[in-house]
């Protein structure tokens, strides 16, 4: 069997912008839908960096700003990235909303490029990290992040 230039494979991940440098990235099925300047709601008492929901098919999902979780500032623009994940293999589906500050990027990610999480990243937000282009890139734990 011929093996392929990772150039040559098909998408398997979104890389993610936060903006001012934070990238991440997930896997190409988590990504449900984009949605520009979505109306969001302010919820009361909760922390700057999950302070709204959006109303998604019915659902009020909690839209979480991962550039103040990495104390960064408030995302400006209102793009939102719609995501389904479980909190262990076979169990329900849950959904959540990330702010992004551009379009997700569909990227080839293969084994050969894992490397070492950022220390500027919580350990606890990813399930593993890979090199991208010269930059170390999170492969963001849902489950984790919007529990």
């Amino acid at each position: 069997m011929a093996i392929r230039k990772l150039g040559a494979l098909p998408p398997n991940a979104w890389l993610l912008d936060f903006g001012t440098s934070l990238r991440a990235a997930v896997g190409t099925r988590v990504l449900l839908q984009i949605l520009d300047a979505p109306k969001l709601h302010e919820v009361p008492c909760t922390p700057a960096w999950c302070h709204s929901v959006l109303s998604w098919q019915g659902r009020l999902l909690p839209v979480m700003d991962m550039a103040v979780c990495l104390g960064e500032a408030p995302q400006e623009r209102r793009l939102v990235a719609i995501a389904g994940y479980q909190d262990r293999p076979g169990g329900t589906l849950h959904f959540g909303a990330l702010l992004l500050a551009a379009p997700p990027q569909a990227i080839a990610v293969g084994d050969a490029q894992s490397c070492a999480l950022p220390e500027t990243f919580p350990a606890e937000f990813a399930i593993s990290c890979f090199d991208h282009e010269g930059a170390a890139i999170p492969v963001l734990h849902l489950a984790r992040i919007f529990s």
